[in-house]
């Protein structure tokens, strides 16, 4: 079985990020992520954690 992780972080238009939600669940990430799209996040980024501990950024979304 293998462990997954992923985060969800919401960035505004200056670039400040704050982390919306963690799951390890990826439909969940893109669920959270298209969400906070919906209620006026300029961008959404979803990252991944690796074997090693570290993130990585999978997805990064914006509307339209």
């Amino acid at each position: 079985m293998t462990w997954e992780l992923y985060e969800v972080w919401t960035e505004d238009e200056i670039g400040h990020q704050d982390l919306l939600d963690t799951t390890k669940s990826y439909k969940e990430a893109e669920t959270l992520a298209q969400q906070a799209l919906i209620e006026g996040a300029y961008f959404v980024i979803i990252y991944k954690e690796t074997e090693e501990g570290d993130t990585e950024e999978i997805e990064r979304l914006t509307l339209g």
